[in-house]
Parts: C-alpha cells; sequence; structure tokens
C-alpha cells in the first residue's frame, strides 16, 4: 500500500514530498488532464505513484541516479502494478536527454541544481506546461538564512533563494510561489509571448 511506502520513507528520513505538496501537485494534473510527466529525483517513487494512480493514461519518465533509491523504487512501482505506467532511469539527471515533450515536469532533486534542471529541460515543456519546483522554503530555512550553523546548509539554503529570485525576474516566466504549501512550491510556466 502506497501507505507503506510513505511510513517506511518517512522512517528511513528519505525525503519524500510533504502531504500539502502532494495535494497541489495532484490537483493541478487532474486540473489540467496531464498525462506525460517528467519527474527529476524519483527517491522511493512515492510522488510518481501517487501521480500514476491519479489515471491510467498518466505516463511517468522519472531518474533517480542512487542505486538502493532506485531498486526500491522499481520495486514499489511493480508492487502497485504500475510499470507500464512508470520507466525510471537509472542515471545522473544532468546525463538523460530526450526529445519528448511533457504536460509538467517535477522537480524534487538536488536543489543547487534547480537553475541548471530548469535550463535542461524547459525545451522538453510543452507550450501549455508547467514546471514545478518543490522544497523551495526548505523547511523554513531560507527566512534564516545567517543562523544555520553548517557552512554547506548556509550555502544550499543561498543557492535556493538565488534561484527564487532569478525566476522572480526571470521575463521568459510566469511563476507562483507558495510559501504556504507543503514545504514551499514554486510553479513555473512559459509567457505566452515568449513561446
Amino acid at each position: 500500500m502506497i501507505s507503506d511506502i510513505k511510513e517506511s520513507a518517512l522512517q528511513e528520513k528519505i525525503p519524500i514530498i510533504q502531504d500539502g505538496g502532494l495535494l497541489f501537485l495532484l490537483g493541478l494534473i487532474v486540473e489540467n488532464e496531464y498525462k506525460e510527466i517528467l519527474e527529476l529525483g524519483t527517491a522511493v517513487a512515492y510522488s510518481a505513484i501517487n501521480m500514476a494512480l491519479l489515471d491510467d493514461e498518466i505516463h511517468i519518465d522519472t531518474i533517480e541516479k542512487d542505486d538502493r533509491m532506485y531498486e526500491q523504487a522499481v520495486r514499489n512501482i511493480e508492487e502497485q502494478g504500475l510499470s507500464d505506467q512508470i520507466k525510471v532511469y537509472h542515471m545522473p539527471i544532468e546525463e538523460f536527454r530526450t526529445d519528448k515533450m511533457y504536460d509538467l515536469i517535477f522537480v524534487d532533486a538536488a536543489k543547487a541544481q534547480y537553475g541548471k534542471y530548469l535550463e535542461q529541460f524547459i525545451g522538453n515543456l510543452k507550450d501549455d506546461g508547467k514546471m514545478v519546483f518543490d522544497n523551495m522554503i526548505f523547511h523554513g530555512m531560507i527566512y534564516e538564512t545567517e543562523r544555520i550553523g553548517s557552512r554547506n546548509l548556509r550555502n544550499l539554503v543561498k543557492k535556493i533563494r538565488l534561484f527564487r529570485e532569478n525566476m522572480q525576474n526571470d521575463e521568459r516566466f510566469d511563476i507562483m510561489l507558495f510559501d504556504n504549501i507543503g514545504d514551499g512550491i514554486l510553479l513555473l510556466s512559459r509567457r505566452k509571448d515568449e513561446t
């Protein structure tokens, strides 16, 4: 059951999308009748499985480089009977290339790479498609960067803040920031006059 996947991930401290963020994502898919989805960062396939369960016409390509996560994700997908709908690519996201066009690109991978992922995959987004970035407030830390003890963590949070700022000033896109949903969600679409 999907609740077991969630429970196991939480116990093992595997990062998965928060409930509020997941509900937002699923609502977006249903409302827009999205069918072709690319997910960057599979982890244990918790979000991919939730998305696929919405409609048997939904197809998801998802990318995971970690061996253990990849194996667990494939197992979870098989146990849910969703192998026909979800394809997991076992590789670094940076190496993934496709000509396929997607209705939705969901980004929940290395936060410091969000800007690179945007540029890498924006060409695979349909004109009326959306990109969703998770962890935009990073457990509230973006509001108190200077109080973070760890230098690595502080640098990561600064990169998330910089990505947010860059997106707000990027005239190619319309964005909406939802700091009150899950761990913070950024919703991005291409401006119509920029296509």
